[in-house]
């Protein structure tokens, strides 16, 4: 995963602004909040046809959305709560976005665009259910996956900057499904391998 890569440079590049709001006792659940409000202003920029303005309220918002783990972690915050706070914001936040890709293309009659927008959103989700369910019964399905919330965000921008938003759902809606069905069959296999290992087990 992309995603991956960027965190082997951006936590060191960040590492002085962590520090300063970690002084100020800003807290990781302040933080996730924060980007979801970010979040939501780009998707109404979207949709009012800022694309500009909204390319780079994402990426800021985005930013955000990466540093709370990693402020949680630095001041020994981490919870249940926290995570799930996390979860909860980052589909809102990719809601309130795709929402205002949807309004951008109705208002201009466009069909595919928006079949697009509901096939990778549709995708997305189905992928974190995927990943809340396999983690109920001990599957960690969590760096599987091509394309995570990070490389969604980045190609939306790229869309928005370059004006080849068509391009970027083509993109986000074709690795969207296939990072879902990688997850699926990882979870299929684990399962087979579990199953297969019972009888051997239960002899013991």
């Amino acid at each position: 995963m992309f995603s991956k890569w960027i965190r082997t440079w951006y936590s060191a590049l960040l590492q002085p602004f962590l520090d300063f709001i970690a002084r100020l006792g800003v807290s990781p659940n302040a933080v996730t909040i924060a980007s979801l409000i970010v979040v939501t202003a780009a998707g109404i920029l979207i949709a009012f046809e800022r694309p500009a303005w909204a390319a780079g309220i994402l990426l800021l918002g985005g930013i955000l959305d990466g540093i709370d783990g990693a402020l949680a972690a630095q001041t020994g915050v981490k919870s249940q709560f926290g995570a799930f706070l996390d979860s909860i914001c980052d589909h809102c936040g990719d809601f309130v976005v795709y929402m205002g890709l949807v309004w951008l293309y109705l208002q201009n009659g466009t069909v595919v665009e928006v079949m697009l927008i509901f096939v990778a959103l549709f995708a997305s989700v189905f992928g974190s259910h995927v990943r809340s369910r396999a983690g109920m019964v001990g599957v960690d399905v969590k760096t599987i996956g091509l394309f995570t919330r990070a490389e969604r965000i980045l190609v939306i921008v790229f869309g928005l900057w370059t004006g080849k938003t068509t391009l970027a759902l083509w993109v986000l809606a074709i690795f969207n499904s296939f990072s879902m069905l990688q997850r699926v069959i990882y979870m299929v296999r684990a399962s087979v391998k579990r199953e297969k290992s019972l009888p051997a087990e239960e002899t013991i």
